[in-house]
């Protein structure tokens, strides 16, 4: 049976994705969309009369970016009855709420938005929303080892005239909550001009239990905004967005926004500040664009817990070649190499140190880290500061 999909860009109806035989899935633009030069989809796909094809039952890398990742990923496999190689058939039971102002539901349909609500209230309970949502309560489930943030359970969640990201700690990385709301403390000591920030606050449920409430920067009541992360930029599957280079990412983050100074400042702040808070997984997915009405420009931070903490000891994506060792030197070279003047990253490293000073201590004042862990963080941190601090 051939699988048709509507693909809405906003409330338009913009393309289809049709799954063909063998395999092969159809992108194609509307007679709609290309009689009225939009709108466009993705940035990697421009308008064109020519349909897209891909094979293997994937979908072009923008939409396979849009599918949930980690345990909402293995949850929706079994509630759609689908293959993780059936990527439509899976996106079909998603699509109607994806990040961004994007949506592909089944042919015919408009796209329903509505998710699961969080009551705020003190009959809280994150089991109940979790649920709602889709996702089997983490408490019960021990999954595979992976980067920390990729298996933080986070499922959209709706209140009162606001949309937002509910965030739990998996068994397997405790106090992840706690440590990523500490991480947001620490760069909220940077002025909004440098760097945009996610809003979060960490809420209880009746239980006890901590989450992360995100608040969404890609929702304005019902207004939803375009949003590419850098792995759709890029072209590239969710499989590798590690794959890059932080190089790789500035080039195509500035080949779309307004102010592609303002991105490359914004951009390697966010790696001084990975390095030395101990962030090991801002890979392509974690960098994003948003236009919310005046052009494309770099999204508001989001997911930047210290892995550190949980024994991931490197870089996400490479800086001038390496995930380790970044010194003052190597990632001057970074800057240089990216175009911003010598000034502006020795200011970028200056202000990193000044508001990380005291970041080995936040983070783990923020759980109950067994003494060796504690140890470890507070040396590996100390000595990246050496390295920040030096030419070598």
């Amino acid at each position: 049976m051939t699988v048709v999909a509507d693909v809405y860009v906003g409330d338009v109806l913009a393309a289809t994705l049709t799954a063909l035989e063998g395999g092969i899935t159809q992108f194609a633009y509307t007679s709609h969309a290309l009689e009225n030069n939009g709108p466009v989809v993705a940035s990697t796909l421009p308008l064109s009369a020519e349909p897209v094809l891909t094979a293997g039952g994937a979908l072009p890398a923008f939409f396979a970016n849009l599918l949930p990742e980690g345990r909402r990923l293995s949850t929706l496999k079994r509630a759609a009855k689908a293959s993780l190689d059936d990527e439509l058939a899976l996106l079909l039971a998603v699509g109607s709420n994806t990040v961004g102002n994007v949506s592909v539901v089944p042919a015919g349909r408009t796209p329903d938005p509505s998710v699961a609500q969080i009551d705020m209230t003190a009959d809280l309970d994150f089991t109940t929303v979790l649920t709602a949502a889709g996702v089997n309560d983490p408490a019960a489930l021990a999954g595979a080892q992976d980067k920390a943030s990729a298996r933080t359970i986070a499922v959209p969640v709706g209140g009162v005239s606001q949309s937002f990201i509910l965030k739990v700690s998996p068994p397997e990385y405790p106090f992840l909550v706690e440590n990523e709301a500490a991480c947001y403390e620490i760069a909220r000591r940077l002025p909004s001009a440098w760097l945009r920030l996610a809003e979060v606050e960490v809420i209880h449920d009746k239980f006890g239990r901590s989450g992360l409430l995100v608040t969404r920067f890609d929702r304005a009541g019902s207004h939803r905004y375009p949003v590419e992360d850098a792995a759709q930029l890029l072209n590239l599957h969710p499989g590798q967005k590690y794959s890059t280079t932080m190089e790789e990412i500035v080039k195509a983050v500035c080949a779309v926004v307004v102010s592609p100074t303002r991105a490359k400042r914004t951009i390697a702040l966010m790696v001084a500040l990975a390095w030395l808070t101990g962030n090991g997984d801002m890979h392509a997915k974690n960098i994003s664009v948003i236009d919310t009405g005046a052009g494309y420009d770099v999204a508001p931070v989001y997911d930047i817990p210290s892995t550190l903490v949980y024994g991931d000891s490197t870089l996400a994506l490479p800086v001038q070649g390496a995930k380790d060792n970044i010194s003052a030197k190597k990632f001057l070279a970074f800057t240089d190499d990216i175009g911003l003047p010598r000034a502006v990253g020795e200011r970028i490293i200056a202000r990193a140190l000044t508001v990380t000073e005291d970041a080995a201590e936040i983070i783990l004042d923020s759980g109950r880290f067994d003494a060796r862990r504690s140890r470890d963080v507070r040396r590996v941190l100390a000595r990246r500061r050496r390295l920040f601090t030096t030419s070598a």
